[in-house]
């Protein structure tokens, strides 16, 4: 049977982790996104496989550059159809070209 200062006790833990969630949820919107755009959850999923997606969404660009990156990942270990590298290379000149 649960006493009321148990339940109490569950509900001011509950309060705490509600409130920790809370403030933290503004700092994760802070971080780069990647734009909108074609293939967009294509570059997520295959740079963010080994990446957290803000290092690529700062990582700003040439196409050249980019496909350079890429040569560099399939070295690492990457492995992508040439079609989805094709489309990746694409989003990223396209949505985050060298400044």
């Amino acid at each position: 049977m649960m006493t009321l200062g148990f339940v109490k006790a569950c509900v001011v833990c509950l309060a705490i982790v509600a409130a920790t969630l809370l403030a933290i949820t503004p700092l994760r919107a802070q971080y780069p996104k990647l734009p909108d755009g074609p293939n967009r959850e294509l570059v997520e999923a295959v740079c963010g496989s080994c990446h957290d997606i803000e290092m690529v969404a700062i990582g700003r660009r040439s196409e050249e550059r980019w496909s350079l990156t890429m040569d560099e990942m399939v070295g690492y270990g990457l492995r992508i159809t040439p079609a989805d590298r094709a489309l990746i290379l694409r989003y990223l000149a396209t949505y985050l070209p060298a400044k």
